[in-house]
């Protein structure tokens, strides 16, 4: 690869992966307006937000896809573990605003 060649795979892959992060943000933002619904039924259902029995699920279907994809099992769980935390916190000021 010549280096012509290797800026314009630098350009193109920035590109790519600034419309990834784009996604995964717009994602991030759909899976909170589904938290603050589950928040709602669970509001009306008499449970509590924390669910460990579920978030127990999402980290071991995380670390299986980890494992899967050759993806430090580590940090993806880290990360959903934000992701879910992220959750949590919106559950709660919904209920705490009504």
């Amino acid at each position: 690869m010549d280096e012509y060649r290797a800026r314009e795979v630098l350009r193109r892959s920035r590109q790519k992966i600034d419309g990834i992060d784009r996604d995964i943000l717009d994602l991030i933002t759909s899976r909170i307006a589904l938290a603050r619904e589950i928040a709602e039924a669970k509001e009306v259902l008499g449970m509590e937000i924390l669910d460990p029995e579920r978030e127990l699920q999402i980290i071991e279907r995380t670390r299986k896809i980890a494992r899967e994809n050759g993806i430090d099992e580590n940090k993806l769980t880290e990360l959903m573990k934000i992701l879910m935390d992220l959750s949590k916190t919106e559950q709660k000021e919904m209920l705490r605003r009504q």
